[in-house]
């Protein structure tokens, strides 16, 4: 059965979903001429868009040879390619576009993808709603979650269910603006879905706008982040983003727009908790290489056994109970985009020199592999450890520290922002507010005062840990000192140090760390697990903290 999802083959209002995908879609219109062209597929292809969109299909080689499959009438073939030297496996279909009146479709992939069935797939999710309306608001689509939530049977009956549940407004206004607007969350028989507006526009005038709806306790990432997804692919976060006017953190943002020009690696120091992670997806997202992948490795997350064939990847048979078809590994999946190396500081020395012939060769070899895989990469690195004392111990590598030692930011600790302070505390407040679907609106003076005479060891990551745990507290609209813990009110973790301030500024900086993991220990009765959780480490990292610093647990 053909694929009919009333379109015009000039108004094809799914691009934006099949542009942030990661196969190759290719569609032609009546007389096979392409009409779409998405971003993979001219990786695949080595070849722009614009060189293809409007020529004969078969003018790609190796040739799509559609004609043949129109004038049968035949659907849904599927055969091997090689396209560029990689085998690419093409899926071919038809789209009706009228009763008897045919165009075409391709999906390319290469042989280590996800296998799919039909383009219609890509729109049929078990967890997320999807409607299309045009620009005079008319239901033109809905997939199969649509239907079965609300029992209805045709789309007028579903038109009657959803117009008075999407905000008419929402619609009107995205199509207006002509860019992604961030819905609400709305309950649905008892059930939380948050929804996003994305407008599809076609010679500059918008023809029509795409609803998702996302169950919440699936969702984790703010409205904000899934938009910019959609938009510009992995990387979420934009400078933007980065909420703050203090001059230092001013300087270092200034110095992320600079380097986002750049191929050169960047090294980001910082303590845990600043934003190191989000400096990597907005270098990125201001890049060059933005319309390329943005892959993230935590370093230290990662059991040393198993790092290698993580970043390298791993050929067929490389050891018991390998994929038979082998595993590309993050550089090969970060090719022509940026690959961000969190942690960078617990890796091992063995994996350093890896990394070194990667960054000097720009080639990575699979575990079990002869064949070395050439790849274009940007590095990003980032770590909350003093590199220089590391190597000055023999524990990082001198001539990896001076190929990731290029461009380095150093992000400022919270303590030294303390004007941020009531602006990230109120834009925290509206983020928890959504992903919770609570409604507690206000921030107590008090307790802002209180935010700002307390050192804030674990940074903005501690911050919004404790005004979520006061949100879950808060039974009003406005938090108040009453739901903020004690050792904050008292600021118990910073006395010690600021009493006894003498040593280096590395020595002190520990004294905090131990007294925070320990603190931390304390308040869930020594379960490490759960202390990994609310430090936001990963619990190998808070056994190696306990072990260096000698705490005692329960």
């Amino acid at each position: 059965m053909s694929l009919n999802l009333e379109l015009h083959s000039k108004e094809f209002l799914f691009y934006p979903i099949l542009q942030n995908i990661d196969e190759g879609i290719l569609i032609t219109d009546t007389s096979l001429q392409v009409i779409f062209f998405n971003e993979h597929a001219e990786k695949i292809y080595h070849i722009d868009a614009e060189d293809i969109i409007g020529q004969h299909a078969d003018n790609l080689k190796p040739g799509l040879n559609f004609e043949a499959m129109i004038s049968n009438q035949q659907q849904l073939v599927k055969d091997k390619e090689i396209i560029n030297g990689d085998e690419v496996v093409v899926v071919k279909g038809l789209l009706e576009l009228a009763p008897g009146n045919f165009a075409a479709y391709a999906i390319l992939r290469n042989t280590y993808s996800i296998e799919e069935s039909q383009l219609n797939s890509l729109l049929q999710t078990p967890y997320e709603g999807i409607v299309v309306f045009n620009d005079n608001l008319h239901l033109i689509y809905a997939n199969d979650v649509c239907f079965r939530f609300f029992k209805c049977n045709s789309k007028n009956e579903l038109y009657d269910e959803l117009i008075s549940l999407v905000p008419r407004t929402s619609l009107q206004d995205s199509m207006k603006k002509a860019k992604p607007v961030a819905g609400k969350i709305i309950n649905l028989r008892g059930k939380l879905f948050e929804l996003v507006f994305l407008p599809v526009i076609r010679y500059n005038r918008p023809i029509g706008i795409i609803v998702k709806g996302i169950p919440a306790y699936r969702q984790e990432r703010t409205w904000g982040q899934m938009v910019e997804q959609y938009k510009h692919g992995t990387a979420q976060y934009y400078l933007d983003n980065i909420i703050g006017s203090n001059q230092q953190l001013e300087i270092q943002k200034e110095l992320a727009a600079k380097a986002a020009r750049t191929i050169s690696t960047v090294l980001i120091t910082g303590e845990s908790g600043t934003g190191k992670e989000i400096f990597a997806h907005a270098i990125h997202n201001i890049s060059p290489r933005r319309k390329g992948p943005f892959i993230k490795v935590n370093c230290a997350a990662v059991p040393e056994t198993l790092l290698e064939s993580e970043l390298f990847g791993y050929s067929e048979g490389a050891f018991t109970g390998a994929r038979k078809e082998g595993k590309p590994g993050k550089f090969e999946l970060a090719n022509h985009g940026t690959i961000f190396l969190d942690e960078i500081g617990d890796m091992s020395l063995s994996m350093q020199a890896k990394l070194l012939r990667v960054l000097q060769e720009k080639e990575v070899e699979r575990v079990g592999s002869i064949r070395p895989t050439r790849v274009n990469i940007r590095v990003i690195a980032a770590t909350n450890q003093d590199l220089h004392k590391l190597v000055a111990e023999n524990k990082f590598r001198e001539d990896l520290f001076y190929r990731l030692n290029v461009i380095v930011l150093n992000l400022p600790p919270l303590r030294v922002r303390i004007d941020d302070i009531p602006v990230i505390s109120t834009a925290l407040l509206q983020r928890l507010n959504q992903e919770l679907g609570t409604r507690v609106s206000q921030i107590n003076n008090e307790v802002i005062d209180c935010f700002c005479h307390y050192d804030w060891p674990g940074n903005v990551r501690e911050l919004e840990n404790t005004l979520e745990r006061a949100i879950n507290f808060c039974e009003g609209n406005t938090i108040t000192l009453e739901h903020i813990p004690q050792h904050i009110k008292t600021g118990r973790v910073s006395a010690s140090p600021i009493s006894n301030s003498h040593g280096t500024l590395e020595n002190l900086l520990e004294q905090r760390e131990k007294e925070l993991i320990i603190a931390t220990l304390e308040n869930y009765g020594g379960n490490k697990t759960r202390a990994a959780q609310a430090l936001d480490i990963h619990r190998s990292v808070l056994y190696r903290k306990i072990n260096k610093y000698n705490i005692h647990t329960l």
